[in-house]
Formats: C-alpha cells, structure tokens, sequence
C-alpha cells in the first residue's frame, strides 16, 4: 500500500519535527489565548504544516502494518512516531489548553479563523477533561495504554484458526454449506482459546488504564471523550441506545423467520448464511462493476474518486498470510488514499468495497481542510459510508435473476442493518461493563467475561439462536475492544442517517448530488447533525431514532410476511414493496 511514498524521506522529514516542536513551543507558549484573529489563524496553520508530516508518516505505518504484520519498514516508522506522537504531547502540552482558551473569532470582523471555527470548539468542549499541563506532561510519559495496546496488536496477531488468517476463516459464516460453516467455526473457536487468558488479562489492564486516564482528566465517564469528538451531545445518544434497546425482539422475529426459511435450527454459525436462492459468489470483476455503477449514479467527483483507487491499484483486495482482517481506508494529509479488503467474493464483501469507498471518497474531498478539520467525526463518516454501500445494494438487487434471488439479496441487506444497529448497541453495553468494572478495578478474566459477552448475546438473539459453547470467547478477536473503544454508537447512528439519506437521494438525485459532495468536503468545519441538516437529516431530533427503526421493523416484517421458502412467482409482493417506500420516507 502506498508504494509510492518514499519510506525514507518520511523517516527524514520526522528527524526535522523535533526542533520545530521546540522552536513552536518558545514562540507561543503563554501567549496563544491572547493572539488577535489574524496571528491566531497563523499559529494554527503553522502547528499543521509542523504536524502534517507525521500524520502522513502514521497513517502510512499503519497501512503498511496492516497489509502486513511482520513488515519491518511499517514497524520501523510507527515505533519512530510514536515517539515523536509522546513527544508533542510532552512538548505541546500548552497547545490545545491555549486555543481552548481563546475567544479571537468572536470578533464579527475575525473571518481568519473561518475555517478552524469548529475545530476550536470541540477544543472547547473536551478542554472540560483535559488534566493541567504539569499533569498531561506527566500522563504523557506515565501513560500506560500505548504498551497496552502494542501488545495487543501482537497477540491479536496470533489468532489463526486452522493456521490461516482470521480474516480468511471469518468469511465461511456467509457459506452456504451448513457443515462447512460450523467447522471453520469450531477453528475459531479452537484458535480463540489458546491464549484467552492473556487476551482478557491485556484487556483488564487497558480498561483499567483508561478508567484511571478518564478519571485523572476529569472525563464523566468512559466514552466521554468519544462523544465529545463526536459532537454527539449525550440526551442524542442516550434516546438513540434505548431506542434500539427497546426493540431488539426484531432481532429475535428476523431470525425465526430466517430459521423457517433455511429449514433447520440455527446455531451461531448459521447467523450470517445465505438464504435460499441467493446468487454464488461473486467475482472481483463483477464486484467492481456494481460498485463502479453505484458510484456512478451519486455522480460528481465522488464517482471519480472511486474510479480512480480501483483503476490505480490503490484497492489491496485479496486475503494473505499476515494481513490484518476485515476492511480498512486509509488516507495521507497529501491526499494519497488506500482501502484494505478481505475479497473472498460473498454479498457482503461487495458491499464492504463500497463502503469503504465511500470513507475513501469522504477523506480525498476534505484534504483541502488541513490536518485539523479534514478528518470527519466517525458518526459522520459512518453515514457517508453505509450510504454509499445501500445504493450499491440497491444496485445489486436489481441485477437479480428472479424475485427469490430478490429476496434473498434483500434479506441479507436487512441483516446488515440489524447487525450495524442492534448488534452494535448490545456490543456498546458490554463494552461499557468492561470499562465501568475495569474502572472499579474488578477482576476481568476470561470466564468473568465469557458469561456477560453470552448474557449480551442472549438479549440480541432470544431463542432464534442458540450459541454453542465455543462462541463464549469470540469477544476476543474484536480489536476494537481493545484498540478502539467507544464508537460503537457510531454504527447505529451512521445506518439509520444513512438510511434518511437514501431516502433524500431517492426522492431528488439531481438536487442531492451538489449537497452531498458538499458534505464529503466538509470534513468537521461543522458538527455531524449542522452537516447532516442541510440534506433533511436531522439526528438531533431524538424522535428520528423511533422513526429509523421503525423502518427496520418494517423491513423485517414484510420479509416475514413475504416467505421466500414458499415463493413461486417473479413479483415482489405488496409488503415488501410498502417496507421499501416506507424506508425512503424516515428522517432519522
């Protein structure tokens, strides 16, 4: 990935940060708060241009580490910056404190500062937790959950179900072969067990360890500072979650209708296969077709960019030994993008492709906003992406074969939707046990954690499924646990916005396309729902949560209703079609 970037020019470029850090730091330290406009607008610019080489230098670490884990160049630049990221904290502990502090662009006349405006108030908001600077230079020297997490990334690593990638293995849960998912099951659950305790003993310490970082800097809780980078004001989130939480029994009625329709009970194995008169695989080359044909009807400069990364090679798409699972973008402050996949040619790598286009797209027309505002907030970049994926659903579903074909394409669409909303709500609380006991320094070992992950996943699934005692450590493998923790609200957040954009894009493609290009090149110059409303999307709304899945409901009950075990004609019945109006028409 990125076999352009010249590794070794990078590594110079970072040796130079070290003295401008120092040269920044005698200039304005003390005096950033008092700047006027135009000088404030300056030190700003300056701290990026400073920054933006070893942002580039990370995300191109990072990216090449994910292609491959053993890669030494990768590991050479990350240990470098990381460094150079415990050294800006040390050196810059000044830096966000002051501009917090500053007022400048109050002034009617301080248009300088236009463009940082937003950045400068989520600087605002989390300076409420942020400790005095002599204890962030302590923090930052003292802070253990960079060890942590490395560790974890290390032992991560080393789950490899029948001597392959878990990104290869995880896959067969799509096959349509019952016996052969549960075997490749039975090899996960196997490969998860070696090592169990040492995952749950690294995820002890850095909750732990984020809870004592929360606590020292005066963080309400956990996932304070998540929200607060969200610009998810917390009665948002609190209606969103219980929202969701009061409707799992979709879940439980989906998956009864899916065990009638695929003619025996189903275990967890069975929770992602196919359903009957669902097409093949699908090949790379049809996959790029879809997803090209999607791009193609938002149009615009978000087509293109698509285009681009699948005709440069910028798409790194097949699976292989040491390459990190699932599906990952990653994009430079040169501009420079590239998406990681796990291609094994199911219906959800065709839209993983998509959505990971979409965060492609969204990142290549915000560059143009510097290294403070180019990157959009995850709950924004969720919606953008689980956008771009439903058109492509939709694209894939009208190129199938019969109404049974239909059906079963739009059945795993819906699955796609209840997991990213109702799956990750139930992984949000168990998270937010793990931290909160972690906090209050109980003991997490793997049993204490095996018996609320299966208490979690009882709730979502009822008596549709029943999990097997090897499922009880499949918590372990989600790296978010233990290297991203709390933006799992991002997903029910993003699929039900999504959803409310589908419906604009529907109604009026050639008016959305402007506005939605205008989104993407936003960046965060303004918080996720002031972005969002100028589409009619409002998130802030707390009724819109009800609304959105309201929709779902709708989905899933005309599925039940429509039966593709018992289907013999080529039309879609009258309930399916009134689930797909009624999609289009919610404003989450």
């Amino acid at each position: 990935m990125f076999t352009d970037v010249d590794a070794c020019a990078l590594i110079s470029d970072l040796d130079l940060i070290t003295q401008e850090l120092g040269r920044f730091r005698r200039i304005y330290r003390g005096i950033l708060a008092t700047l006027a406009a135009p000088e404030l607008a300056a030190a700003v610019a300056e701290a990026e241009q400073i920054l933006t080489p070893l942002l580039e230098a990370s995300a191109y670490a990072e990216a090449r580490l994910a292609a491959d884990a053993d890669d030494e160049t990768g590991a050479e630049v990350l240990d470098h910056c990381e460094r150079l990221w415990s050294r800006v904290a040390s050196t810059w502990d000044f830096f966000e404190p002051e501009l917090a502090r500053s007022r400048a662009e109050d002034a009617s006349h301080a248009t300088e500062l236009d463009r940082h405006r937003n950045y400068l108030a989520r600087l605002r908001a989390s300076a409420t937790f942020q400790p005095a600077e002599p204890v962030a230079s302590v923090m930052a020297g003292l802070d253990p959950v960079p060890a942590w997490e490395t560790l974890a990334r290390q032992m991560l690593a080393r789950i490899r179900p029948g001597g392959e990638p878990l990104g290869a293995v995880l896959p067969a849960l799509y096959a349509p072969d019952v016996e052969f998912r549960r075997r490749r099951a039975d090899d996960v659950s196997s490969a998860l067990l070696a090592e169990v305790d040492l995952r749950a003993s690294v995820l002890g310490g850095l909750a732990q360890a984020r809870a004592a970082r929360a606590e020292v800097s005066g963080a309400r809780d956990w996932a304070h500072a998540e929200r607060v980078a969200n610009q998810v004001d917390d009665r948002d989130l609190a209606a969103l979650l219980e929202t969701v939480r009061g409707s799992l029994g979709t879940v439980h009625r989906y998956y009864s209708w899916k065990r009638t329709a695929l003619g025996h009970p189903l275990s967890d194995s069975d929770r992602y296969a196919p359903l009957p008169g669902s097409p093949g695989g699908h090949s790379w080359e049809l996959t790029r077709e879809v997803v090209l044909e999607a791009f193609r009807r938002i149009g615009g400069r978000v087509a293109d960019v698509a285009a681009e990364l699948l005709d440069s090679g910028a798409v790194d798409a097949f699976p292989r030994q040491r390459k990190t699972r699932g599906a990952l973008t990653f994009g430079l402050p040169s501009g420079r993008v590239a998406v990681l996949l796990n291609f094994t040619g199911v219906q959800r790598d065709v839209l993983t492709l998509a959505h990971e286009l979409g965060h492609a797209a969204h990142l290549r027309l915000a560059v143009g906003r510097g290294a403070f505002t180019a990157t959009a907030p995850t709950v924004l970049g969720e919606t953008v992406a689980l956008f771009t994926e439903s058109v492509a659903a939709d694209v894939l579903a009208e190129r199938a074969d019969d109404a049974t074909a239909r059906v079963a394409l739009t059945a795993r669409t819906v699955e796609d939707r209840l997991v990213a909303v109702f799956r990750q709500v139930v992984l949000h609380d168990f998270e937010d046990w793990l931290h909160t006991a972690g906090g209050r320094s109980e003991r997490l070992d793997a049993e204490s954690l095996a018996e609320r992950w299966i208490e979690g996943q009882r709730r979502l699934y009822g008596d549709a499924i029943q999990l097997t005692d090897g499922y009880r450590h499949w918590w372990s493998y989600l790296d978010e646990l233990f290297l991203r923790p709390g933006g799992r609200f991002a997903y029910p957040y993003g699929q039900l916005a999504a959803m409310a954009l589908a419906a604009r894009f529907r109604e009026t493609p050639s008016s959305f396309r402007p506005r939605f290009e205008s989104l993407l090149s936003a960046g965060a110059s303004a918080p996720p729902a002031e972005l969002l409303g100028e589409l009619g999307v409002h998130p802030d709304d707390p009724c819109s949560w009800q609304e959105g899945v309201d929709a779902l409901i709708a989905q899933v009950d005309a599925l039940r209703a429509d039966r593709p075990d018992k289907r013999s004609d080529d039309r879609l019945s009258p309930s399916f079609t009134r689930a797909e109006h009624n999609q289009e028409v919610i404003t989450p």
